[in-house]
């Protein structure tokens, strides 16, 4: 069965004249490698592909030559006209990968010249949220005395309100003179404080 159906091949590419099948065969190639080449220098994924495919074309249409060379000439000429197609074709297989190299080249060169270029880097903005270093303002109000004062206040009889408001004064002394220097919106904390203080002062003859 298999040995009907090469026959009938081998009878079809006989009937056909030698010169036409040469044509066909070499035309097809011909305009294969046309458009692969230009397919290759006008589309970027198409010159970045592999080329191998080509070769495998180059093979097939080797073998392709011995066949159509053998429905009319002898073996020896036969091999020697495959031979030689097969040395063009690893010829335009070249030419391909020459190509394609040579514009992956360029693009590399091209990106290489601009991250080179020295970056200019534009100046920084200072953050506005930075917290500035205040001088601590000058109270004409004695931390120690203040706090003195609220032990002698708290030794009198008060009255439960005057009491708890004594008592969140003094914590309120105390959290102020452990930071030592105080900031100026600290220095009014204790300037009011120490209002408060004059008030109970007065109100229980201290």
């Amino acid at each position: 069965m298999f040995t009907e159906y090469i026959n009938k091949i081998y009878n079809g590419l006989a009937s056909v004249k030698f010169d036409v099948l040469m044509w066909i065969v070499f035309g097809t190639f011909a305009a294969i490698f046309a458009a692969v080449l230009v397919l290759s220098l006008l589309v970027p994924k198409m010159r970045s592909a592999s080329k191998r495919p080509f070769l495998c074309l180059v093979n097939a249409y080797a073998a392709l030559t011995l066949t159509a060379f053998l429905t009319d000439n002898d073996l020896a000429q036969s091999v020697l006209a495959a031979v030689i197609f097969w040395c063009a074709g690893y010829i335009a297989y070249g030419v391909l990968c020459f190509l394609s190299k040579s514009k992956q080249v360029k693009i590399v060169q091209s990106q290489v010249a601009v991250s080179s270029m020295p970056v200019v880097q534009p100046p920084r903005p200072q953050p506005n949220n930075v917290r500035q270093e205040i001088p601590a303002a000058k109270s004409t109000v004695r931390l120690e005395h203040a706090i003195s004062v609220t032990d002698r206040l708290l030794q009198k009889n008060l009255g439960k309100g005057d009491r708890q408001e004594l008592e969140k004064l003094k914590n309120t002394l105390a959290v102020l003179q452990m930071k030592g220097t105080l900031t100026p919106s600290e220095s009014d904390i204790l300037n009011d404080n120490f209002n408060a203080l004059l008030k109970l002062m007065a109100k229980y003859n201290v």
